[in-house]
């Protein structure tokens, strides 16, 4: 399948320009007049070397999609007509993907196609919670206010996000500094030491066996090395993609002592703030628990959604469903929903509670990094400790023989 970039004329004298995919450009031309579209040129999109590189930045991330929700909201409350919005976010925007998706969705608005039903051809990019809630601001009028709730819940979460990625770039570094280390001892160093070692009339200690043992494997088994991790690594990866192997490993994840409570935290904050966001713009309570679960990052949390989602159905209070899952939804979340329920701002009470837990979250993560941060450096001391040993007691040996 290719990619073609066209110009064409629709039946109401309009302009289009946009990407087509297809097998040829014939077949491109088809599917293009079956749109009504007189094909004014067509050319095939030359990818170049290194394509997958250009995919990865071209790709639409977080940052693009509340680029595109303010744009939006701003041209919209300052009166300015969504087809015209759209197509001014295109012109807009830099990332070449982004752009053509833009002006597809504005060439399906000139179609007289609904807004969140052009947003829906693009399920990758935005969300169902996105497209849902873009469909009730239609039916109601009232789409700025939509977008802008999309853009602070958006932003929200961009921050939450990124709060634990930046907690996690220093662990990261400090593990791959030891592996790099470690490696480089095992190929390079360790086997120029061996043969001085073994040259002394000594016998060596056991961490200085086990040192020279663990070498020569790395050095003349490492195909199987090699191997081993790359099967762990697949392994993992296909184990962790099928539906019964995330939800074991997501259960894991939430009764790690450390972590249990960071995440715990995450998810909820995450699905209040998508639940009020839901609620506040009108969207029935068992299609939003549906919608919100969705937006969780742990499996159990999107399946315990998912099963209290026909108990609301039948009248059941949201308070209620939630205490069946007690690991999920702490006394506080109960509580609070509680009297969301009873005062009938269930909405605003899940707002206060998101602010909560975003809050918390980030207090968890600047103490984790402080407990973290000695923990690696005590595990680089071993490590080079071990190895310091390891080499210097025999030659401690031998110079006390001498």
């Amino acid at each position: 399948m290719s990619q073609f970039l066209y110009t064409a004329l629709h039946q109401d004298n309009s302009y289009r320009k946009g990407v087509v995919d297809a097998r040829s450009a014939k077949a491109a031309t088809v599917a293009l007049e079956q749109q009504r579209l007189l094909v004014i040129n067509i050319r095939r999109i030359e990818h170049p070397r290194f394509a997958w590189l250009q995919v990865a930045i071209n790709r639409i991330s977080a940052q693009d999609r509340i680029f595109i929700t303010r744009n939006l909201h701003t041209m919209l409350q300052a009166g300015i007509g969504l087809d015209r919005a759209v197509k001014t976010t295109a012109e807009q925007v830099t990332n070449a993907k982004l752009r053509a998706t833009l002006e597809d969705i504005w060439n399906r608005l000139q179609q007289g196609q609904a807004f969140h039903s052009a947003l829906s051809q693009y399920p990758q990019y935005f969300s169902s919670f996105y497209t849902n809630l873009v469909r009730v601001g239609e039916s109601s009028g009232k789409l700025d206010d939509i977008l802008q709730s999309l853009l602070e819940k958006q932003e929200r979460d961009a921050v939450l996000r990124s709060k634990v990625r930046s907690a996690m770039i220093y662990p990261c570094i400090i593990i791959t500094a030891l592996i790099a280390m470690i490696t480089i001892m095992m190929l390079f160093v360790i086997p120029r030491v061996t043969g001085v070692l073994t040259s002394y009339n000594v016998s060596l200690p056991l961490a200085t066996r086990i040192l020279i043992a663990t070498s020569n494997f790395f050095l003349h088994r490492w195909y199987v090395v090699i191997s081993g991790i790359a099967l762990l690594v697949i392994g993992f990866r296909a184990w962790v993609r099928s539906p019964r192997g995330r939800l074991q490993w997501d259960n894991l994840m939430l009764r790690l002592p450390l972590l249990q409570t960071i995440i715990q935290e995450f998810n909820l904050a995450l699905f209040v703030r998508s639940l009020s966001a839901l609620l506040h713009s009108g969207i029935q309570l068992d299609q939003a628990m549906i919608l919100a679960g969705s937006s969780c990052s742990q499996r159990p949390y999107q399946e315990a959604t998912k099963l209290g989602v026909r108990f609301v159905q039948k009248g059941v209070p949201l308070s209620e469903v939630l205490k069946g899952s007690p690991r999920l939804f702490p006394p506080l979340t109960l509580r609070m929903v509680e009297v969301g329920e009873q005062t009938g701002k269930l909405d605003t009470m899940l707002r206060r509670l998101a602010t909560v837990y975003e809050e918390s979250v980030q207090t968890a993560l600047t103490n984790l990094s402080s407990i973290v941060e000695p923990i690696l450096l005590v595990l680089v001391g071993l490590t080079v400790g071990f190895v310091a040993i390891s080499v210097l007691t025999p030659i401690w040996k031998f110079s006390a023989t001498i």
